[in-house]
């Protein structure tokens, strides 16, 4: 069938009669009003032309304030845009996809590096990759290959729509299309499943794929079939930012070979026990839950810098380094309870301390994922949340922690526990004072990039993304505890990749606002061409901190200094790069800071994010003193 239904009735509107729309350009508006319904408010749009049908529909979405929509070139920095864009949600409590929409064919597999990472994380991604009909694929026809299975086992859910289905089915093909729309939605936002991630909404679109000179223009996007969309679950807020109420705790599974142990009620003050609570990355709200957890309890607190959990007296700095001291380990041997919530994963002496099996080990998790890499967890705990999808999620009673502490029956910290951790942590040798020479050292930068974020007025400091090697490590080591809320700071910690990091930051600075940035020499080269944009397109309130020591430091941290010779080492792993960071930011039209010493570089922090930068930190030459990718 054509444009004309079972019934006659043409399908073809709004065109005239000598010039009837284009099925792919009904097909196309209706897949955007049902983005629209379903709560998609952002698209990131790679131009291409099998996807051109798309483009009046968005247009014209956008004109009505219906969509954003941000034009971004190369498919890959896209991706990860997208990503950021839901990262940004996540930290308000909102499931919340964006849509990056592609062209056909390679345009498709470059999304793939953004995809592995959604899924590895959890973030909500909606792919809208635009595919030749049916019958070209296994020809040879341009551009064509097989779109549907080419993210393997990541993807939630691949929606395959064929050519001209609203032509051939009428009403009835408008109404698939929109249900189809809503179910590769509701996979990616985990409505069903609590599973976000990744999911595929692959539009087949048959020639002509733009309307005739002279047809009639489409003025509106219209609404969409109603789809009620499903109850949804969602995490969200305690005194400290997001938390969840506890849904009931299932019995926890003992380890096979574990002893029983008495248990009793945590909250009659019967019993204590030496527990740790461990915060690990977290795209939700499980690291600021277990914060509240471990001042309830007070357990020491190990949190990652984008835990959200970074804050609080119960909080520890260079927590890993004194797993590693006798005075640490002493400490550890004494342990007897771990509560975890989020990805650990930065660290090798964590990992270490997770895989013990002389220890019960409880996992927090806000969806149906968890990490549990050694296989000791002892109980999988599910913080089921409120309304998840696109709305901010309500507060936590203030029992809460309570409720979970006497549901998995955890004791309270002896008197002085926690501060037996502070005292060992303070009796570390401690780091030079890089304030009284002003120098520029790896460590004082990423500090004071932390340090800025903690000074700023509530509500006023920038998000913070922080490159995912030896940056976040630092960080990790020397960040200060928040006295408030912790600073919202996010990574790409999911498959802990440096690629995508400047185009994460970017899709957080056109969904939340400023946003700062602060990445090693080579993450900067890895990903610097997305910060290029149309001159068409606004310009974020992004600045960009390139901690620059001509080459990937992590390696040095790790075994291969040691049987490697310095020529190879500094060829194969640290590989530094000719390519001046600060030019090529010139070129890409950013403006360029360049702070002389410490000192400049906290004034400048001090100063609000406006507009696309750089701060190009050139280190101070000492001996072993490197930053990271």
């Amino acid at each position: 069938m054509s444009a004309a239904d079972s019934t006659g009735r043409n399908n073809a509107r709004p065109g005239t009669d000598s010039h009837p729309e284009p099925p792919s350009l009904v097909a196309a508006r209706t897949v955007v009003r049902a983005l629209i319904h379903a709560g998609v408010h952002q698209v990131i749009l790679a131009p291409g032309s099998r996807s051109a049908p798309l483009v009046p529909a968005l247009a014209a979405a956008e004109r009505d304030g219906k969509l954003r929509v941000r034009v971004v070139l190369d498919e890959r920095s896209a991706g990860f845009v997208a990503l950021g864009c839901a990262r940004a949600e996540l930290l308000a409590g909102r499931r919340r996809p964006a849509a990056v929409v592609t062209t056909s064919g390679t345009a498709v597999a470059n999304l793939h590096p953004a995809v592995a990472e959604a899924d590895a994380a959890g973030v909500p991604l909606l792919l809208v990759t635009a595919d030749r009909p049916h019958e070209a694929v296994g020809t040879g026809a341009n551009q064509t290959t097989e779109q549907t299975r080419i993210f393997g086992a990541a993807a939630r859910l691949t929606v395959d729509l064929p050519a001209d289905i609203t032509a051939d089915l009428g009403q009835a093909g408008v109404r698939a299309v929109a249900g189809q729309v809503r179910r590769a939605v509701d996979a990616a936002t985990g409505a069903l499943t609590n599973d976000p991630g990744p999911a595929q909404l692959n539009l087949r679109f048959r020639p002509p794929l733009a309307s005739e000179p002279g047809a009639e223009t489409p003025a509106g996007t219209g609404t969409a079939p109603s789809v009620a969309p499903p109850t949804q679950v969602g995490l969200p807020e305690t005194s400290g930012g997001p938390a969840a109420p506890i849904a009931p705790v299932p019995a926890a599974p003992q380890r096979p070979g574990a002893a029983e142990q008495p248990r009793q009620n945590a909250g009659n003050g019967c019993r204590e026990e030496h527990g740790v609570v461990v915060a690990g990355d977290a795209v939700d709200a499980t690291g600021r839950y277990a914060r509240a957890l471990a001042e309830y309890l007070d357990w020491p607190l190990l949190a990652e810098p984008t835990s959200g959990a970074r804050g609080g007296p119960q909080a520890l700095t260079r927590y890993a380094e004194l797993l590693n001291t006798r005075a640490g380990a002493r400490l550890a041997a004494q342990v007897e309870r771990v509560v975890v919530a989020g990805h650990p994963s930065l660290t090798r002496p964590i990992g270490a301390l997770l895989g013990r099996d002389d220890l019960r080990i409880d996992v927090l998790t806000g969806t149906s994922r968890w990490t549990d890499v050694a296989g000791t967890a002892a109980s999988v705990v599910p913080l089921m949340p409120a309304a998840h999808r696109n709305a901010p999620a309500g507060t936590a009673a203030p029992s809460a922690p309570a409720d979970l502490a006497d549901a998995l029956d955890l004791g309270q910290g002896p008197h002085g526990w926690t501060a037996r951790w502070h005292a060992a942590v303070a009796a570390l040798p401690a780091d030079p004072d890089p304030a009284r020479a002003d120098i520029l050292s790896a460590d004082a930068a990423v500090t004071a990039v932390w340090d800025a974020t903690l000074r700023a007025p509530v509500g006023a400091a920038p998000l913070l993304v922080v490159g995912s090697s030896l940056t976040i490590r630092r960080l990790d080591r020397l960040a200060a505890p928040a006295r408030g809320p912790a600073p919202a700071a996010i990574a790409n910690r999911g498959l802990a990749g440096i690629d995508g990091t400047l185009a994460t930051a970017l899709g957080a600075a056109i969904t939340a606002g400023p946003v700062r940035v602060v990445v090693g020499d080579l993450t900067f080269l890895h990903d610097a061409m997305s910060l290029s944009r149309g001159s068409l397109e606004a310009e974020p309130d992004l600045q960009v901190i390139v901690i620059d020591d001509g080459g990937g430091a992590i390696f040095s941290t790790l075994e291969y200094p040691a049987v490697t010779p310095p020529a190879d080492l500094a060829r194969f792993f640290t590989t530094p790069q000719a390519t001046d960071p600060a030019a090529l930011a010139a070129a890409l039209g950013l403006r360029v800071h360049r702070p002389p010493g410490l000192a400049a570089l906290r004034a400048l922090l001090d100063q609000p994010v406006h507009g696309l930068s750089l701060v190009h930190v050139r280190l101070a030459a000492e001996a072993g003193d490197n930053n990271s990718t």
